[in-house]
């Protein structure tokens, strides 16, 4: 248990000491707001797009390809999405922060802390194709939160503007179409089916692409975690207990307790037992995901609500995950 603690510490708080110094940098007066928005768009136009086309080109998506797992988890996230998108539209007042509100509670940090978490529980399990079973999970979950993210923004943005139904459909179809994310995952998907992703070698892996141009797009990729948590400090302002915080509260608390409790519950429904139960439930656990963030931040979303349920979510996971593991444990469902 001690081991899950200290895994999800050490995967978390450079995210926290990040943001702090991103906090300490605008006291100091060295950034600002326009530092922070030039950031999150210099991330979002090049930094996402290339860590998703990255990791789908060189991943091997006929390896250990459980069809009916992969489904329930995209049906999952897309169900828990509209139920969530569907209650903030109903009961929130401030129908501005809906979007906000949906985007940071259900987006998961899927390329960041889910990897290592997945490494450390599965790394010469009993069964060698669980791992990659979990990374092949997380690399189409990747794809889904990015395309129903995208729907939301695209939806919401045209509600306000426009009231002809033929031209809000136009508008959220141009919308997700020219999203610079959604790109990077045509992209991959292309490069991957021709086969320019990563070989093997001497039972090493090596990357197709030219080493220049390989390089060139891994450290494109390497700005992404620390820049975007600066851009988190330089934007995070405590404004007090008001209504965005209860936002922020309600979110936080629905993305590390209630969704993992629901996914686990709907899995179980559905016959998922064992190893299977335990990757729905730590996907459905993460923290909030940075580069829902970055993505809110860029299409004019709340980045209050987005930098302070980042921060918390952040925080709290190192307990809330070693906490849902070990009850996995104590009810068997994790050997």
């Amino acid at each position: 248990m001690l081991n899950y603690m200290v895994l999800s510490l050490n995967t978390t708080m450079p995210f926290i000491l990040l943001a702090g110094l991103g906090i300490v940098l605008r006291r100091l007066g060295m950034i600002g707001d326009k530092f922070a928005a030039q950031g999150n768009k210099v991330i979002f136009y090049t930094g996402i797009p290339v860590v998703i086309f990255n990791s789908i080109r060189r991943a091997n998506l006929s390896n250990v390809l459980d069809t009916r797992f992969l489904v329930f988890n995209i049906a999952l996230m897309i169900v828990i999405f509209l139920a969530v998108w569907l209650v903030a539209a109903k009961c929130m007042r401030d129908k501005d922060s809906v979007s906000s509100f949906v985007n940071s509670a259900y987006r998961s940090s899927l390329s960041v802390v889910a990897p290592p978490l997945f490494a450390l529980m599965f790394t010469d399990f009993y069964d060698p194709d669980v791992l990659p079973k979990s990374m092949l999970a997380v690399s189409v979950l990747l794809i889904t939160s990015y395309a129903t993210a995208s729907v939301l923004f695209a939806v919401q943005d045209a509600k306000g503007s426009d009231k002809n139904i033929g031209k809000v459909t136009l508008k959220v179809l141009l919308s997700v179409a020219k999203n610079p994310i959604v790109i990077g995952v045509v992209l991959g998907l292309i490069f991957n089916a021709l086969g320019w992703g990563q070989t093997q070698v001497n039972g090493e892996y090596q990357d197709v692409l030219p080493t220049f141009l390989a390089n060139t797009l891994n450290a494109l990729a390497g700005i992404v975690m620390p820049l975007a948590m600066i851009c988190v400090g330089a934007n995070l302002k405590f404004k007090g207990f008001d209504t965005k915080f209860k936002y922020v509260t309600i979110a936080s608390v629905f993305k590390l307790m209630l969704m993992p409790v629901v996914a686990v519950a709907i899995a179980l429904l559905f016959g998922f037992r064992g190893t299977d139960l335990t990757i729905i439930m730590i996907l459905n656990a993460l923290p909030m995901a940075v580069g829902a963030y970055v993505m809110q931040a860029e299409l004019g979303g709340d980045t209050y609500i987005g930098g302070s349920v980042l921060m918390i979510t952040m925080t709290c996971s190192a307990l809330t995950l070693t906490l849902f593991i070990f009850l996995f444990r104590v009810f068997g469902f994790l050997v």
